[in-house]
């Protein structure tokens, strides 16, 4: 025989605080919430009946229900005003209270037919029933109910707030039902606001509809709130208010609203300060408005009341500001807030992708001005060289020519691989795969180098460039060469954005434990809304772009700026506007000193004794132009273009060096190296890899299978003299 069991025993409420809630479906949860909106425009039968349906999706229940009291009946009756799933057969119009016990809170209940003194023959069992009271006015007027039927089922904390939330809307529907023409206005504020949410939730509003939409939001905040003015506001990258939209303002008081600041006594910026909403019942007795310049702005507009809200995206950031004014004194009203709030959720979600589609055009934008103007820096240097050819064949034996195009040539093709290195580094930091090979230097000989390279711009532009050195050492521990790129690319820039005569600055200096780099010049300058803007990837000053005619590919100042943050320095910029010069400074940490104060900038060119070469490189052009300079010095040299035909060569030839590049037909370099070392004499060749491919990974997996030395193309003929005259390494 079962065990009675106490209607007391049966309340099992303080379990839902130990039981696991699951996670909030907001997607779901929003759509139900604007479908019952739209059911407020039906009669009264279908919106209880959408409640219980959507309680009963919402917390996958086995029944659900709405009950309100029904006192004309008795004061222990409640009607059954709706019911969803597996009870709806046994809906009836009238029931005892004991079912629903009218709790003052949340009520869980593991055997609900305790609580009834009625029987309902056939209907499904009962296993748990989650009950949850709403109110009207102070005044508890009915529940919403759910039911499991079977024991693998259990309600949790989740279901109690989606109750709570549907007990809200089921408030509204019975003052609808209960006081239709009192709350008439209500209602139309209600339906307004479910059109808007719904258009806004489904995200089916595109880029040409943002204006209509905006306006529409406004309208939709105005009825919630039975307001007379309205405003729409979103954070810009200043941290500052941006007015998207407002409605019923005199044109004035628009204007003066378009930008908000962290300080201004508005609602909207306290709001913006305090991540809050923000409520003036009366701006004519508000402390924080007196002698403040917008008390005069809302009289303007005949504003006397406002109220600003948060907009916070899902991911917790603060991305606008959505307010509503009053004409008269007013004091809000909870049932407004909570339909606004649901308004505000989505306007939020509006602004945030917004946002991110603009942050997509924009980048696609620098993209394809990125791609117009590498098609332009690449063509520069390549229709001299083009011409320079062609005068070569022209120029017969006059040598001072000769040398002078050579010169141009050489310029031109070292300004070409820069280019090419700059792409090659945007994609290393993108990547996170840039290298650093740090040691002790003084960054004196880091500006000298820098100062070497960038001199024959400063000389063709007519620049007078001045470096004020510190007395005593600078040692940092960093990157010669990537230092020296930051510098002159810092010199090259302020060379370029100068008109022709200018003066540049270089001084360097010891502040503190920092070593100070300053580059000065009194060139173009930089608006000061555009200061942060240079260090953004493919993005050049438009100002600078005008007076130039374009050039550069944008990526310079990036590339420095990431190249000082790797080592652990900064890298920032100063300028008092346009037309009046800029300043960019760079701070590395100190380090020791240096053990050479010098070090050689280059490597002198070494006089190789003769060797027998073979180069290998698919590349016709590459092959025999490289064979050309070699047996210029004075080397034997056989050219193969594929592997299989290199592996004859060797069969009947006796080469002592073979410059062999990777991206071979028919056998990569790779293969072609294990297969010369597995030969009879192969361990004793020197076997140079000449690629295209130069990342740290790619050296390493030329030293496994067989190289001796990686060199990246273009190739120095002067590395590789004396790469040849060392021979093979012991």
């Amino acid at each position: 025989m079962d065990t009675p069991v106490s209607p007391a025993a049966a309340i099992i409420t303080p379990e839902l605080d130990r039981r696991p809630a699951r996670p909030p479906d907001h997607l779901a949860e929003s759509r139900a919430l604007v479908a019952l909106m739209k059911a407020l425009k039906a009669p009264d039968a279908s919106i209880l009946h959408e409640l219980a349906e959507t309680a009963l999706r919402l917390c996958h229940a086995g029944s659900a229900g709405i009950s309100l009291a029904s006192e004309h009946e008795g004061p222990h009756m409640a009607r059954w005003r709706a019911c969803a799933g597996r009870w709806s057969p046994f809906l009836r119009d009238t029931i005892p209270r004991g079912i629903t016990p009218d709790p003052a809170a949340p009520l869980l209940i593991r055997h609900p037919e305790l609580h009834a003194d009625d029987a309902r023959e056939g209907a499904p069992a009962l296993h748990e029933a989650l009950l949850v009271p709403f109110e009207v006015a102070g005044q508890r007027i009915g529940t919403v109910w759910v039911v499991h039927h079977e024991p693998a089922h259990a309600f949790d904390r989740e279901d109690v707030r989606l109750l709570q939330d549907l007990g809200d809307v089921a408030a509204l529907a019975f003052q609808a039902i209960e006081q239709q023409q009192q709350l008439r206005d209500a209602l139309d504020r209600q339906i307004a606001g479910s059109h808007l949410l719904q258009s806004v939730s489904v995200g089916l509003i595109s880029e040409d509809d943002i204006g209509p939409l905006y306006a529409q939001i406004l309208e939709a905040a105005m009825t919630i709130m039975r307001a007379q003015f309205a405003s729409l506001q979103r954070v810009d990258r200043n941290g500052e208010l941006q007015l998207l939209a407002s409605s019923g303002f005199h044109p004035e008081s628009a204007r003066y609203w378009q930008v908000i600041t962290m300080e201004s006594a508005s609602s909207c910026a306290q709001t913006l300060r305090e991540r809050d909403r923000f409520f003036i019942a009366d701006a004519e007795e508000a402390a924080e408005l007196v002698g403040a310049g917008n008390l005069a702005e809302y009289r303007r507009s005949g504003i006397r009341a406002m109220q600003s809200t948060p907009l916070i995206s899902r991911k917790g950031k603060l991305v606008g500001v959505i307010s509503t004014h009053w004409r008269e004194p007013y004091a809000l009203v909870d049932s407004d807030l909570r339909l606004f709030d649901v308004l505000a959720r989505e306007t939020a979600d509006l602004i945030e992708r917004t946002n991110a589609e603009a942050a997509l055009r924009e980048a696609d934008r620098r993209k394809d001005e990125f791609l117009a103007v590498l098609g332009h820096e690449l063509r520069n240097p390549l229709a001299p060289l083009s011409t320079g050819i062609e005068l070569l064949q022209r120029a017969g034996r006059d040598p001072a020519l000769t040398d002078s195009i050579h010169a141009m040539m050489k310029r031109q093709l070292v300004h070409l691989t820069r280019l090419v290195d700059d792409l090659l580094d945007l994609s290393r930091i993108t990547t996170g795969k840039i290298e650093l090979r740090r040691e002790p230097i003084d960054l004196r000989v880091v500006i000298e180098a820098a100062v070497e390279l960038t001199r024959p711009l400063m000389e063709q532009r007519g620049h007078c460039l001045t470096v004020e050195h510190h007395d005593t050492l600078l040692p940092v521990h960093g990157d010669l060469e990537r230092l020296t790129q930051v510098v002159a690319n810092l010199l090259g820039n302020a060379a370029k954005y100068m008109e022709s005569g200018g003066r540049i600055t270089l001084r360097s200096a010891a502040e503190g434990e920092q070593a100070v780099l300053r580059v000065s010049d009194t060139g173009f300058g930089i608006p000061a809304d555009r200061i942060d803007e240079v260090f953004e990837m493919f993005s050049q000053v438009p100002e600078h772009r005008e007076r130039r005619g374009g050039g550069g590919l944008g990526i310079g100042l990036a590339l420095s700026r990431r190249l000082v943050e790797l080592h652990g320095g900064t890298l920032k910029a100063t300028s008092p506007g346009a037309g009046h010069g800029s300043e960019f400074v760079v701070r590395l940490p100190l380090g020791i000193v240096a053990p050479s104060a010098k070090r050689d900038a280059g490597i002198r060119k070494a006089a190789a004794a003769p060797r027998r070469v073979l180069i290998v490189d698919d590349n016709v052009d590459a092959a025999l132009s490289l064979q050309a300079a070699l047996e210029l010095d004075g080397h034997v040299v056989d050219v193969a273009h594929d592997g299989p035909s290199s592996l004859g060569l060797l069969e009947h030839g006796e080469p002592e060096v073979l410059l062999l590049d990777i991206g071979l037909p028919l056998m990569d370099g790779y293969q072609l190296a294990r297969r010369i070392r597995e030969r009879p004499g192969g361990d004793g060749l020197l076997l140079v890899a000449i690629t295209g491919w130069g990342q740290a990974g790619d050296r390493e997996r030329a030293r496994q299978a067989g190289f001796d030395v990686h060199m990246t193309k273009p190739i120095s003929l002067d590395v590789l003299s004396a790469t040849l005259e060392r021979g093979k390494p012991v």
